[in-house]
């Protein structure tokens, strides 16, 4: 596969003022991955997954004259463990190294297709402002049907949710979207899930689908939409072996640069 290659619709975010090429630097962060051994790749199964993040719209942004030549922000890194009782313990780690943004997301899900959030989640985020706004903590928890979001000591109702329907963090659909994927191909229908952004922001009626199925030099992706009342739609592509390879809204494209299995 060339740079100079198009783009799937769903991230092409590649302009001509950009300098250096969005195109370029994804297809180069793909190759990376993609072109070594077979054997360097490990499944979805894995411990933590590492992305590139690209802005799909660089003018406005701020960047120090050293890093001219990269167009990445940061990085996302989704990790997961699964606990002796069965539940799964995610830590994600976002890092925009552009705004001096930093989050860190802590939360526990049911060993389920839907990974179900459960017990309490927890939020730290910061940048660089150096003011009374620099950081903000909160924990949150589901309460019957109403999602409750504390911070500073003060509980507020974030939103309510149907009984009836799954409901994740959009995190975990990183292992969402592969779990179900052969049934949302094979059905042809979509599933509906309750999704709580970034563990803040309740987005209650959620559609994931199927795309279509595309080559990126020789590696096929199958491509799933999700779209949502509230939610940026988002483009979700996986490889054969069930990892996302890259994830694009809106804002921000995610590509898949690293896997890495860590021991208990």
């Amino acid at each position: 596969m060339e740079n100079s290659e198009a783009l799937h619709w769903s991230f092409d975010y590649n302009y001509g003022a950009q300098n250096p090429q969005f195109a370029q630097q994804l297809v180069e962060t793909f190759l990376k991955f993609y072109g070594g051994p077979k054997t360097d790749r490990i499944g979805a199964g894995t411990t933590e997954h590492i992305y590139n993040i690209f802005p799909n719209y660089w003018r406005g942004y701020a960047i120090r004259e050293h890093l001219q030549d990269n167009l990445s922000l940061g990085e996302a890194i989704i990790r997961r463990q699964q606990a002796d009782n069965g539940r799964w313990d995610y830590t994600i780690q976002y890092t925009n190294g552009t705004s001096g943004e930093e989050l860190q997301l802590r939360f526990h899900t049911a060993n389920d297709l839907y990974r179900s959030l459960r017990g309490k989640w927890h939020i730290q985020a910061q940048n660089d402002c150096q003011d009374s706004y620099s950081t903000f903590i909160g924990e949150g928890q589901q309460v019957a049907d109403e999602i409750r979001l504390t911070v500073n000591q003060n509980e507020v109702a974030v939103g309510l949710i149907e009984k009836e329907i799954p409901f994740t963090c959009n995190w975990a659909l990183f292992d969402v979207i592969p779990a179900l994927s052969r049934e949302i191909q094979e059905s042809g229908e979509v599933v509906e899930m309750a999704i709580l952004e970034d563990l803040e922001k309740l987005r209650p009626v959620n559609r994931i689908g199927f795309l279509e199925s595309i080559e990126m030099g020789e590696t096929q992706l199958d491509g799933y939409y999700l779209y949502g009342e509230g939610l940026l739609p988002s483009y979700w592509w996986l490889d054969r072996n069930g990892n996302v390879a890259i994830s694009a809204n809106f804002f921000q494209t995610l590509v898949l640069k690293e896997v890495v299995e860590v021991s208990a």
